[in-house]
């Protein structure tokens, strides 16, 4: 494979005078130009841009980092995100941390070995600590969280407002005439998932529910034991009449263990999820859901890295931005419209 030296020798030129060609210099002329980009052509030779970057100390690419990549919300917040930075010149770089700590923790040190721009993370349900995150910006790579926060550190955040979607959620069933609300709650220690459960449990205290261990059921969707807990739950003679999921995923088990049972949606038992995701709208009964705003939380976050590149200030003050939700009700928890 072809590389500089070889250029020099093809052209007689200068390795700085082949360099600076194809770092965009304005010092070379035009017609030395278009010589080292024909000799270059006949060569097949193709720059290689990570030794310019690291010779530069610039990449012209961002590291967006996940959990899972196959869930709807990041899905539709890579998209906005890539669509923003490509406009200002930048490629991105996904990874996914598979909501392992460790896993995210190499992520990000390849990712500063690349000698990335920058870097947007939605951290990992492991993450409770940051060192990992600091050592970037030590580096002077600046990082913008999404989705998920950590009241540690200082770094710009974009998250929705995951406390006043619960409560809304809740009181719309609340609303439907729905007595025995269950929460399938989330990790708690994940900052998305104890906002949710708060908002639900000071939705039910306001609409004077009593509370207790059996309203708020830790869940996880990939867990076998969890959905035979819940299985059981909607089996029993104490059946809830109503459920609030913590992610649509969630919600989908729930419908399909209904389902199974012959349970009807929502006259027996009203569901809830959280989300939005597209297949929602597709159901039958179509998944009433709490929208996350994916498209504009990739939007925000992405223009909030680009003014961090932009600024010439290292000692900028760090912004939480919370967009707002909106209650998408259908047919699984409009219990009203179904009676009439």
């Amino acid at each position: 494979m072809a590389n500089m030296k070889d250029l020099a020798r093809v052209t007689g030129l200068s390795l700085a005078t082949i360099s600076r060609v194809f770092n965009g210099s304005e010092l070379v002329t035009e017609k030395t130009r278009e010589i080292v980009l024909e000799a270059a052509k006949s060569l097949n030779y193709r720059p290689n841009k990570m030794a310019a970057a690291l010779r530069s100390g610039k990449s012209n690419t961002i590291g967006v980092v996940v959990p899972v990549i196959s869930r709807d919300v990041f899905v539709v917040a890579i998209k906005s995100i890539e669509e923003i930075l490509s406009k200002a010149g930048y490629n991105i770089i996904i990874c996914q941390s598979h909501e392992s700590l460790e896993k995210e923790k190499a992520i990000l040190e390849n990712l500063r070995q690349l000698s990335v721009d920058g870097v947007i993370i939605s951290l990992s349900k492991e993450t409770t600590q940051i060192d990992h995150l600091q050592n970037l910006t030590a580096a002077e790579i600046p990082v913008v969280l999404f989705d998920r926060k950590i009241e540690l550190g200082n770094f710009n955040t974009i998250v929705i407002d995951n406390y006043t979607g619960a409560h809304r959620a809740t009181t719309h069933l609340i609303e439907q005439g729905c007595k025995r609300i269950i929460h399938l709650a989330g990790k708690d220690s994940v900052s998305i998932f104890s906002e949710r459960r708060r908002g639900f449990e000071a939705a039910l205290i306001e609409h004077g529910f009593a509370m207790d261990t059996e309203r708020s059921i830790p869940f996880d969707d990939d867990d076998p034991r969890d959905i035979q807990q819940l299985k059981e739950m909607l089996s029993s003679g104490n059946r809830p009449d109503a459920i609030f999921a913590n992610g649509d995923i969630a919600a989908l088990v729930a419908l399909n263990i209904l389902s199974e049972l012959n349970i009807s949606v929502p006259t027996e038992v009203a569901v809830v999820g959280f989300g939005n995701n597209v297949f929602c709208s597709y159901l039958n009964p179509s998944l009433s859901s709490v929208s996350q705003s994916s498209e504009e939380v990739g939007k925000v976050a992405a223009t909030s890295l680009l003014d961090e590149l932009a600024s010439a200030s290292s000692t900028a003050t760090s912004v939480q931005r919370v967009l707002p939700i909106k209650l998408m009700v259908r047919q699984s928890s409009n219990k009203i419209k179904q009676a009439q």
